[in-house]
């Protein structure tokens, strides 16, 4: 009797012990996945699942796709600016040349050569093509005590330009590109119609690395008061802007040019201003009234897209102008462009060029992907109206 009680008394004593340990060894197990020859299978409670919250995936937060053509589209437009400025002293009548006789230093004065090179000083800015003639926007600092402009384009060659006309009030200057035109040019949008947070790229040549590219938004419209030019009226922007950005575009989501790079605060971080292109546009319109331009014209905007998924490459239509050659063809907006005369296009800046080297009042055959399949559409080209820019 005693025995069977001391076995009892044992086994119980055994499984007091054991059962923390066994209850430890199941809290640590973790459900494993079965595979489709098991026998049994583990089934995780929905509402863990239920609980945990959908993250979005990283591209619908960042669009790197669409930044990326971005870059392709606007590179092509956008110039880096070399500058040199010829620093002088005033003619002295006792300082002369070496074996230059007093008569000889008076008689160089007369004739405006009064005062001496002593050393030559380089700078850098950036700058946009806003015309396939040639024609780029820039800051009126950037060029303002320059004797010699080079503008480098992003494919490495590299023009001569002249200041065609400034405007020290609001800090602008339009440019000519010294080369056989015609260049590719950028789309200028309505900055009128800006927001506070929208997406926003900085372009330009910032310590001099050209064809740079930075990302941020539209902080704020209408920022004036800062003392930095007489008619103020910028746009801030938390893109990143350094010495060598000015003059440069500030480009939306669509690749149309929004602004002109200006302007930091130096005091602060991620604080940069640009001059709306609605200002700029006027500025350069005026100028170029007394230049007339003539140009072949279609009322396309486009721009380099990723290949399709089935494989057609070529450039996008972003818009038609309503009632332009393009229009009244039927060229419409998401149509593809690969080939112009049995020629492919590749980008946007060779099929400008194309269309313009083929001059006013001639017929195009364009081979657009639409909707599936290849349709061929025939297109006169115009005259470029009065409105420089559309």
């Amino acid at each position: 009797m005693f025995r069977r009680v001391g076995l009892v008394a044992t086994f119980l004593l055994i499984g007091i012990f054991l059962a923390p340990i066994a209850g430890c060894r199941n809290a640590d197990d973790r459900p494993t996945a079965r595979g489709a020859g098991s026998s049994s299978s583990v089934t995780v409670p929905s509402d863990r699942l239920e609980d945990r919250q959908t993250v979005p995936a990283v591209e619908i937060l960042i669009p790197r796709t669409t930044f990326a053509q971005i870059a392709r589209t606007v590179a092509p437009a956008v110039i880096h600016l070399k500058t040199i400025q010829k620093l002088r002293e005033d003619w002295n009548p006792f300082h002369r040349r070496p074996n230059e006789g007093f008569l000889e230093s008076w008689v160089r004065r007369l004739r405006g050569r009064s005062k001496e090179t002593v050393m030559e000083q380089e700078g850098i800015g950036s700058g946009v093509i806003i015309h396939p003639a040639g024609y780029a926007l820039t800051n009126h600092h950037v060029v303002k005590h320059a004797d010699q402009i080079q503008a480098v384009l992003s494919d490495g060659r590299e023009f001569p330009a002249r200041v065609v006309d400034r405007d020290p009030r609001m800090d602008l200057a339009l440019l000519q590109l010294e080369g056989e035109p015609p260049f590719s040019s950028a789309d200028l949008g309505d900055s009128s119609q800006l927001e506070s947070g929208e997406w926003a790229m900085a372009v330009g040549s910032p310590l001099g690395l050209a064809q740079t590219f930075t990302v941020g938004v539209i902080s704020a419209t209408g920022r004036s008061h800062l003392g930095i030019t007489s008619r103020e009226n910028f746009i801030q922007t938390d893109a990143s802007i350094n010495y060598g950005n000015s003059g440069g575009p500030l480009v939306n989501i669509e690749a149309e040019v929004i602004g002109i790079n200006t302007a930091i605060m130096p005091t602060g971080h991620g604080i940069g201003f640009a001059i709306p292109i609605n200002m700029a546009r006027q500025f350069a319109e005026t100028a170029l009234f007394r230049h007339p331009i003539k140009a072949a014209w279609l009322g396309i905007q486009a721009w380099a897209g990723r290949p399709d998924p089935r494989g057609a490459t070529g450039v996008v239509v972003r818009s038609v102008q309503w009632g332009s050659p393009a229009w009244r063809s039927g060229l419409r907006a998401a149509d593809r462009v690969i080939r112009i005369d049995g020629m492919d296009v590749t980008d946007v800046g060779q099929m400008q060029r194309m269309i313009r080297e083929g001059g006013i009042g001639v017929e195009r055959e364009f081979s657009i992907f639409r909707n599936g399949s290849v349709e061929e559409i025939r297109i006169h080209t115009d005259e470029r109206p009065a409105r420089v820019f559309p």
